[in-house]
C-alpha cells in the first residue's frame, strides 16, 4: 500500500504521542486508534496502517527471548533482569527450552543476538574451518 509523506508524518506524530517516558504505552496507542478510527480524517487507514507498522517495530526491538538447553531453576528470571537493568524493560518476555543447544543459553534482544550456548560455538568453528 502506497503512502503518502503527510500520512506517514502524522502516524510518526501518533506514534510518539503514544511513547511515555521512553516506553510504548498500550492505552495511549489503544485510544489513539480509536480517536483515528471515530475522526476518521483523510486517508486514516494509510495513517492507522502505518501506526500499526511503528508499533509493532517497537514490540520486535523491545522484545526478549532467552532459549537454554535445560530447564532453569529461575525459568530465566536472572537473565531478564539483567537485561532489564542494561536495556531497560522488555515489552515482550520469552523464555524457551530447546535440547538442541546442547548446553548455554542464547538470548535474543530485538535484532540483538548473544549466543552462548554449544551448538553456537560448534557452528562458528564449523564456520571458520571451512
Amino acid at each position: 500500500m502506497k503512502i503518502n509523506r503527510e500520512a506517514r508524518q502524522t502516524a510518526k506524530k501518533l506514534f510518539k504521542l503514544s511513547v511515555v517516558n521512553g516506553q510504548l504505552d498500550e492505552s495511549r496507542v489503544r485510544e489513539t486508534v480509536d480517536a483515528l478510527c471515530t475522526q476518521k480524517p483523510r486517508n486514516y487507514l494509510a495513517i492507522a496502517t502505518r501506526l500499526l507498522k511503528l508499533v509493532e517495530i517497537e514490540v520486535e526491538q523491545n522484545s526478549v527471548s532467552v532459549t537454554s538447553a535445560v530447564a532453569l531453576p529461575d525459568q530465566g528470571a536472572a537473565a531478564f533482569a539483567a537485561l532489564e537493568r542494561k536495556f531497560g524493560p522488555a515489552l515482550q518476555k520469552n523464555y524457551t527450552i530447546n535440547p538442541a543447544l546442547i548446553g548455554g543459553l542464547r538470548v535474543q534482544r530485538g535484532s540483538d543476538v548473544w549466543d552462548d550456548s554449544i551448538r553456537g560455538r560448534l557452528n562458528t568453528l564449523r564456520q571458520n574451518l571451512q
